[in-house]
């Protein structure tokens, strides 16, 4: 840092006090974001909320913009009024920035941001929200008061990101560095993309993890049970009788089975590859019930499919599951695609049954 910067810094660091009535950088704070920001060519800053830091932006950037409110504070009138600011150099947008900084167009990238402004909830991730997709490669973005809870959510986002890189935490101050990843974007979702949500919190769904290392069959007759004990015994009831459970399939075949139907419902006979999630409704259409017997042709797979193991489900469903799959009939051969269905859950269906089977290698 040069001697002028240097003795600009400790002009500041004299009035800091008095520019702001809810408080200021600590003078170890100060003295980083000047090392920081000198390290830099910065043609663009910003910051949000004002004091110190505005009149040491005004030194080192060439256009630094000021999204504050003043609110009785003094940050942006003792600022404006201070001999140390270059005027020529800041641009002020006063109003809350939950306003301020939506409406705002951007025609150039940031070398630097400042997060300081409204604390409460969730203004700090709005304020990110519409500044992080202008900082280019390798520039600074600053996020103060991160012992406030709100704040220290994003801190701990951040330090998790794939666009950013944390330099160092000087009392409660970060300082992160834009890496060259892509910027994340801004009207997705890919939650799931970002290192932050890579662990679920399991402690909301240990129970469904734990299901899932539960065969299908077994899950659903553990909740199978369970509404039998809510509901009491369903009229309905289905078995499949042919193929065994085993059996050695070829590409195609009939599946036999007996069924009891209450008023009102349908039987179903579905198919897949064991280790696919979703499942094929076969006979294009609801199986025919005759005396209680029923049988459907059933496809497994392609030549692709050889040697694996398929799962059979028969289902006796409601009317608001038999009209959903018969409109996913009508559009199979209206489009002649076949995309995959879901059971509906256990809860919802009057009576089921499973076979597992090997089609011929």
């Amino acid at each position: 840092m040069d001697d002028s910067l240097d003795q600009i810094c400790q002009d500041i660091l004299e009035v800091a006090p008095g520019l702001h009535s809810a408080g200021t950088f600590s003078a170890r704070t100060f003295k980083a974001i000047a090392r920081a920001a000198r390290k830099l060519q910065i043609r663009n800053s910003v910051e949000t909320g004002s004091g110190a830091s505005t009149l040491l932006f005004s030194h080192v950037s060439e256009h630094h913009t000021v999204f504050a409110l003043d609110d009785g504070s003094g940050s942006v009138t003792n600022v404006r009024r201070s001999p140390l600011l270059r005027q020529h150099a800041v641009t002020f947008v006063e109003g809350p920035t939950q306003v301020t900084l939506p409406q705002h167009r951007f025609a150039e990238k940031l070398q630097v941001v400042l997060i300081d402004g409204p604390h409460g909830y969730p203004f700090p991730d709005l304020e990110y929200y519409y500044l992080y997709p202008h900082l280019e490669t390798g520039a600074l973005l600053i996020l103060d008061d991160i012992h406030i809870p709100t704040v220290h959510n994003l801190f701990q986002f951040l330090r998790r990101d794939a666009m950013f890189v944390l330099d160092e935490v000087v009392r409660t101050t970060a300082f992160f560095t834009r890496t060259s990843a892509p910027t994340f974007d801004q009207f997705g979702d890919g939650w799931w993309q970002q290192k932050y949500n890579a662990r679920p919190l399991l402690r909301y769904t240990w129970r469904e993890e734990i299901k899932k290392l539960l065969p299908t069959s077994m899950q659903r007759g553990v909740a199978r049970m369970k509404r039998r004990v809510l509901r009491g015994f369903s009229q309905a009831s289905v078995e499949i009788l042919v193929p065994q459970s085993g059996a050695i399939v070829t590409d195609a075949g009939l599946v036999e089975g007996s069924a009891t139907l209450p008023p009102d419902s349908f039987l179903w006979v579905l198919a897949r590859r064991k280790d696919f999630s979703g499942w094929w409704p076969q006979g294009m259409g609801a199986v025919p019930v005759d005396r209680n017997r029923w049988r459907v042709p059933v496809t497994y797979g392609g030549p692709q499919d050889r040697g694996s193991d398929f799962e059979l489900a028969a289902l006796v469903v409601r009317q608001a599951t038999h009209r959903l799959w018969a409109d996913w009939v009508a559009r199979v051969r209206e489009t002649g695609l076949f995309p995959p269905v879901q059971l509906p859950p256990p809860g919802f269906v009057l009576g089921e049954a499973f076979r597992t089977v090997t089609k011929a290698p």
